[in-house]
């Protein structure tokens, strides 16, 4: 299996825990080194596994019903770091009905003996399409 597969596979595992509220799964994906970082949407930078494990436990209890689905996935990977790219859609039931949000996000992932662990995450919200005048009617 090549390392692009092997890192597509592990950033799987992080969607499918952040979907299934799962702070077990979470705590297998993410590497140990106290230089791991987490940047969530609006938040600043967290720094440390137990930082970054709070917000998720933070999030999981927190989040009321919500599924995230991504799409647009690149892998690049080299021996031993593998950088994917995707877009977060968020999908939350709220009293008025289902919100919709949209995410670009960029997860790096390390090599730890035979694992692939993210050590980084870094969520940034998408703004909404906006109709643009078109400046060829001028």
């Amino acid at each position: 299996m090549t390392n692009e597969k092997k890192a597509q596979l592990a950033n799987e595992s992080f969607y499918e825990a952040f979907n299934k509220r799962d702070i077990e799964g979470m705590k297998q994906i993410w590497g140990k080194d106290e230089c791991i970082t987490c940047v969530h949407p609006g938040w600043p930078p967290l720094k440390g596994f137990e930082p970054i494990l709070n917000s998720w436990a933070g999030i999981f209890e927190n989040s009321g019903d919500m599924e995230i689905r991504i799409s647009d996935v690149q892998v690049l990977a080299s021996a031993d770091l593998a950088w994917v790219s995707c877009t977060e859609k968020l999908f939350t039931i709220a009293e008025s009905g289902v919100l919709v949000s949209q995410v670009f996000a960029t997860n790096l992932f390390h090599i730890e003996g035979e694992s692939w662990k993210m050590v980084m995450h870094h969520a940034s919200p998408v703004p909404a399409a906006r109709e643009t005048k078109d400046a060829s009617r001028n």
